[in-house]
């Protein structure tokens, strides 16, 4: 069963997956290129300045003291993507390789010849906390939905295993990651 919910359950997380076949998942966003996609999905200007502070407040939860850990599987799509032109693109991918040296953030790219797996569904994020069951989130242009109920939650866990396990690893991600930031570098 889905709920609507705007708790912000992220914040009690002790693990995070996150699954990302269309965008940079927002907790690893940089502010230009959250900006950006605002800007070009039509947001109001004066809710934009906003809405980036507080998707990039959102970083603590992995930032803090006693930080969750991340699990992010990006799509090799969303790496190729120049959303905010190019230079936005590569201070984004830097990023990405900055914070994926962290001990507790693995990020892997489901590379674009791995054919199908479940992350072409849609996005979603599992978040696990000490003080309660799973939940996943949704969130589409609209609203976000939780789904709380065990069935659901598992179907969600056992797809994100399956996009683990055609993902690469985390090392040869940032390769190809360091890969695209190159060719980035040299085309312009």
């Amino acid at each position: 069963m889905a709920t609507h919910n705007r708790t912000p359950k992220g914040r009690a997380a002790t693990a995070i997956t996150d699954v990302a076949p269309m965008v940079i998942p927002g907790l690893l966003q940089t502010a230009d290129y959250t900006r950006a996609i605002m800007v070009a999905g039509e947001i109001a200007p004066t809710e934009i300045e906003t809405r980036v502070l507080v998707r990039v407040g959102r970083r603590e939860v992995f930032t803090r003291r006693q930080p969750a850990n991340l699990l992010a599987l990006v799509d090799e799509t969303v790496i190729r993507r120049e959303i905010g032109g190019h230079y936005v693109m590569i201070d984004q991918l830097r990023h990405l390789l900055d914070i994926s040296e962290r001990p507790n953030v693995t990020l892997q790219v489901m590379p674009a010849g791995c054919g199908w797996h479940p992350g072409l569904d849609g996005p979603f994020m599992v978040l696990e906390s000490a003080d309660g069951l799973p939940i996943v989130h949704l969130e589409n242009r609209r609203a976000g939905l939780f789904f709380h109920e065990p069935d659901d939650v598992q179907a969600y866990q056992l797809a994100a295993e399956k996009i683990r396990k055609v993902a690469l690893s985390p090392a040869a991600s940032a390769e190809l990651i360091a890969g695209v930031i190159s060719e980035l570098e040299t085309t312009r």
